[in-house]
């Protein structure tokens, strides 16, 4: 009897040790999926089973934080790290939360409380990406030497016009780093431009200033550019990111050689085609559409008009031109994975954007991100494992990274102003990305080398 009492005792105990487990896997599948209701009761449940579960705490706060309940999730995480105090990221979490709710003195003790003793690299990529630049940031000046300059348009009228005050934006950096194209409204229209990044020597590529000229987007072999080509809207830049309804009426994709010659139109229908991007092989261009025509999720002969922005994919001569996305909501800003195989792109889901995944030739589409914060511009990493895009969180439009699964977020810049349009060369050491922390709409180098370090990080934590 007692020999049998003895040997129930461990077993239970694995048992319940396994049950609390797979009861917290089952949360975290919740969470991942969005179902944050469920993923709380998961949590709960297994705390329920063992009350001093650190990490059934810690995903418990992870839920109260995507729901923006920061007493909930500061509850959790203190509990959390009473539990496991030598958890960072516990700790870099319940900093997190005071930082984003306004107790910043309090967020600042727990930064500098890791920082002095020897933290990995991704806490400290996570703080200073909180507090300021995950790594070295620096304008790419694309002014010309005076405030002032003077040019001549298409048509022979000499225009001046004052660089300091104008917009950049729209970069793209070339495949292998050497080149920057981008839009501005200096000329009081959009056009594109072509500058060396080791001279930085500029080019002008298109003079149309009847029309915009925008979204310009790199072939994998350098050699070529996609862009936008729509009536001018005078002088105004055009928004960077996406919102249901703010397309224009019609925008047609272009193509050109680098050097800005040899124009000519990728699609050659009525509507509004935009953001372009090229296959990695180079053969087909991924871009967001909306055609005035009756064209259908339904297929052909259908009545239901097409009303929103959906993804394309079509091959660089104009051929086989295929819908991938029908949804009765905005789809845009695609992006191709690295292998060729999916495209991710940003579509809504109950009036937030959100980021999901399909497959290049079309089939289920699969969403990533589930926060109540919208989220735009996808890009992918080099090897095709992480995601770059800009998000809404909190308020503020930053860089975030993210698995290309959709999970561990890292947020890469909390700068003043806004950050939109991440490019990323084919190496993946330089980011190009536009921002107006400088008042006016800039073009920013982000150097993915030169993470910020300990000691500069702790030197700005102490400013703040």
């Amino acid at each position: 009897m007692n020999i049998r009492c003895y040997l129930f005792i461990p077993i239970l105990l694995i048992l319940l040790a396994c049950g609390g487990d797979s009861t917290i896997e089952r949360g975290k599948a919740f969470l991942q999926t969005g179902d944050t209701t469920s993923a709380i009761q998961q949590f709960q449940a297994a705390l329920q089973q063992d009350p001093s579960n650190a990490e059934a705490y810690y995903q418990l706060g992870l839920a109260y934080e995507g729901l923006g309940d920061a007493t909930q999730a500061v509850n959790a995480f203190r509990n959390a790290t009473r539990l496991a105090p030598k958890r960072a990221e516990i700790t870099l979490a319940l900093g997190r939360v005071y930082w984003h709710s306004g107790n910043r003195s309090v967020a600042l003790t727990e930064f500098q409380r890791l920082l002095s003793g020897s933290p990995k690299k991704e806490i400290l990529l996570q703080i200073a990406g909180l507090t300021g630049d995950a790594y070295h940031v620096q304008r790419i000046r694309t002014e010309g030497s005076d405030d002032y300059e003077q040019t001549f348009t298409e048509k022979g009228n000499m225009m001046t016009f004052t660089a300091k005050y104008t917009d950049d934006y729209s970069p793209a950096i070339s495949p292998d780093g050497k080149w920057l194209a981008f839009a501005s409204n200096r000329l009081e229209n959009a056009e594109l431009y072509l500058m060396d990044l080791t001279t930085r020597t500029l080019q002008q590529l298109t003079h149309t200033d009847e029309l915009d000229e925008y979204m310009p987007a790199f072939s994998p072999d350098g050699k070529s550019i996609a862009f936008v080509s729509e009536r001018t809207r005078g002088g105004m830049m055009l928004p960077s990111v996406q919102a249901s309804g703010s397309d224009p009426r019609t925008a047609t994709i272009y193509l050109m050689d680098v050097d800005g010659r040899n124009q000519r139109p990728l699609i050659d229908i009525e509507g509004a085609q935009r953001a372009p991007v090229f296959s990695p092989d180079g053969q087909k261009i991924a871009f967001e559409s909306k055609a005035p025509t009756q064209e259908t999720a339904s297929g052909p002969g259908s009545t239901e008009n097409n009303a929103t922005l959906e993804i394309y994919v079509i091959h660089i001569d104009g051929t086989h031109k295929k819908q991938l996305t029908h949804n009765d909501v905005d789809d845009g800003h695609p992006t191709w994975a690295p292998n060729g195989k999916q495209i991710a792109f940003t579509g809504m889901v109950d009036d937030i954007y959100q980021l999901f995944s399909v497959n290049a030739g079309g089939g289920t589409v699969k969403q990533l991100t589930f926060e109540n914060a919208s989220h735009y511009h996808p890009t992918f990493s080099p090897d095709g494992k992480r995601i770059l895009y800009v998000s809404n969180a909190h308020n503020r439009y930053t860089l975030w990274t993210m698995k290309a699964d959709g999970t561990h977020k890292t947020q890469l810049t909390n700068h003043i102003g806004a950050h939109f349009e991440p490019s990323l060369s084919k190496d993946g050491k330089t980011l190009v990305f536009s921002s107006d922390r400088s008042d006016h709409m800039r073009i920013y180098l982000m150097d993915l080398t030169k993470p910020i370090q300990i000691q500069a990080l702790k030197a700005r934590l102490a400013d703040l």
